[in-house]
């Protein structure tokens, strides 16, 4: 018999690298397929909504005004002036956003022409590749927190392949660069804490801050979270870098905001928006709908907003079978129950990175129940901003139930399969009969 020797029985290490170029893989493939499948500035009729009355559009939610934007630009090589009271408003209602991620989508929409087919996979592919960034920043960022790639790989994964996430990264929106400079963040975080915070490090927290508030304005609830970032882990200087990074954040932004406090009275023109409200629900009368404050909260924002979070397609009008997102709170239920446990039994080193996964989750949530306190608006979409958060704490919980590193990897490869299941039966049958159904009061079948 042949003898094994001490070296042969020595276990291979783990390339997180291969899983890593798998998992984007098969993530480019199903962006693509949401991309193919979703209809691009096509009329029809909402399944919510099902009369005679045709919406302008019915595939991705704000599309349409996003690449409204995006041509303005082009063609009149300036910005867009919003006006809540514009008889126009439908088509223009997204005119407000930061300049950023139109002047990134600009020169690809000028060299594919005025070809709506063309246009549409230009611009789409520019989100699927932020999307592509975004997960593995994930995978990169939480190995470095938690210093187990296997994590970082779940947490890679579970963003990889959540339908909703895949449906935003082949849409035409701004809302997939926000989720990148989120990631960003909380990856400069990382190294400030791995290696310490240098000048350089605060200046690239300033910028990430700076451009986020750029793309979006939710990205000011990031704020909170990266000056945790700067003074949970002792320095020689908290003060002076905080001062930096927020100095670099204001020159960054500040040409924008005094724009927009010239035009509108408010820098972030957020007071302008809510006075146009396009096709938004007063939460005043919600509440009354749903019977009352509670009943609102607990019968409508949250579990529609879980909904939103898994996947709602379309214009918030194509749900899922109610079986998968039964499937999936009960899942992310262990997930972060496994998250507390391993909270409980953490050193302090440990809570200081899960404190900072809670505090981005948290700010978040608190921007999207704001939100609902004016307008019934309970799209889970609008968690994303901490979609680095939220992924971590389920890789973070799912590794505590594990326990090894094998087992780790075997329960992500049964979660992405699940996923894969659920984004099979969304692109090739859920998305194709609804939207064609939409479209049959515009081109009504034989």
């Amino acid at each position: 018999m042949k003898k094994v020797t001490e070296a042969q029985t020595v276990a291979t290490p783990f390339d997180a690298s291969k899983w890593m170029v798998v998992i984007l893989a098969v993530y480019a493939l199903l962006a693509m397929a949401y991309v193919s499948v979703t209809p691009y500035r096509t009329a029809g009729c909402l399944l919510s909504r099902m009369t005679d009355v045709v919406q302008p559009d019915i595939g991705a939610p704000d599309e349409r005004q996003h690449t409204n934007y995006i041509r303005h630009l082009v063609n009149e090589k300036s910005f867009p002036i919003f006006d809540p009271k514009s008889p126009d408003l439908y088509e223009t209602y997204q005119s407000h956003q930061p300049p950023l991620y139109y002047l990134i989508s600009a020169p690809v929409a000028a060299i594919a022409g005025s070809n709506d087919a063309a246009e549409m996979w230009a611009l789409r592919l520019i989100n699927v590749l932020l999307g592509g960034l975004a997960v593995w920043g994930i995978f990169t960022g939480i190995r470095r927190l938690t210093g187990k790639p296997e994590v970082g790989v779940t947490a890679a994964a579970i963003t990889a392949f959540l339908p909703m996430f895949l449906a935003l990264s082949a849409s035409v929106s701004n809302d997939m660069a926000l989720f990148l400079i989120g990631v960003w963040l909380m990856n400069v975080i990382a190294i400030g804490w791995e290696k310490g915070w240098t000048m350089k490090l605060c200046a690239l927290l300033g910028l990430a801050l700076g451009l986020g508030v750029l793309t979006k304005t939710t990205a000011v609830v990031l704020i909170p979270v990266a000056v945790y970032g700067l003074l949970a882990k002792k320095a020689s200087r908290p003060t002076l870098n905080a001062v930096l990074a927020v100095g670099v954040a204001v020159l960054v932004a500040l040409p924008w905001l005094i724009r927009n406090q010239a035009l509108y009275g408010d820098p972030l023109a957020i007071r302008a928006f809510r006075e146009a409200s396009v096709g938004n629900l007063a939460a005043e009368t919600a509440i009354e709908r749903a019977g009352g404050v509670a009943a609102y909260w607990f019968s409508f924002v949250f579990p529609v907003g879980l909904q939103g979070f898994w996947g709602v397609f379309g214009y918030f009008d194509v749900f899922m079978a109610n079986a998968i997102y039964l499937l999936s709170n009960l899942i992310a239920l262990g997930l972060f129950g496994g998250f507390v446990w391993s909270f409980i039994k953490s050193d302090s080193d440990q809570k200081r990175v899960y404190v900072l996964l809670l505090s981005m989750l948290l700010m978040v949530c608190a921007a999207f129940v704001s939100y609902n306190l004016n307008y019934f608006q309970a799209q889970g979409r609008y968690l994303y901003p901490a979609i680095f958060a939220i992924a971590g704490i389920f890789a973070i919980g799912l590794q505590r139930f594990a326990g090894t590193e094998k087992r780790t990897l075997a329960a992500t490869s049964v979660i992405a399969t699940l996923l894969l299941c659920v984004n099979a039966y969304v692109t090739f049958y859920l998305l194709p009969v609804a939207f064609e159904v939409m479209q049959q009061c515009v081109n009504p079948t034989p």
